[in-house]
């Protein structure tokens, strides 16, 4: 679908997408993330955004193409072409911050 070329720009490489968005809930924290999904022709990508200030602030607001935490975390760049494995990365990646920085160790 590629609605925004039907639409006048002032700038060359202004763009109109859509954007659909999804809450995941890490159920272990109980961690709740906003995903926005942004839906290119084509293509897709996400923020992945928490309220949570147990999260440190570079965590609070991820993109799908931030290489430094992708690499951090163990993942490989994702298949921007399916919308399902970018959704995927998106809830792979929540679980792995939440994990890191929410989750409570168990002290007996």
């Amino acid at each position: 679908m590629n609605f925004s070329k039907d639409f006048n720009y002032n700038h060359q490489g202004d763009y109109l997408y859509p954007v659909e968005y999804y809450q995941f809930r890490q159920s272990s924290t109980l961690n709740t993330f906003k995903v926005e999904l942004l839906c290119f022709d084509g293509s897709y990508a996400f923020h992945l955004i928490s309220d949570n200030e147990s999260i440190p602030k570079e965590y609070r607001f991820v993109s799908s193409n931030h290489y430094e935490i992708n690499e951090e975390f163990g993942f490989a760049p994702v298949d921007s072409d399916s919308k399902q494995a970018v959704l995927q990365r998106a809830i792979d990646l929540g679980s792995a911050i939440a994990k890191k920085y929410c989750e409570k160790p168990v002290t007996q």
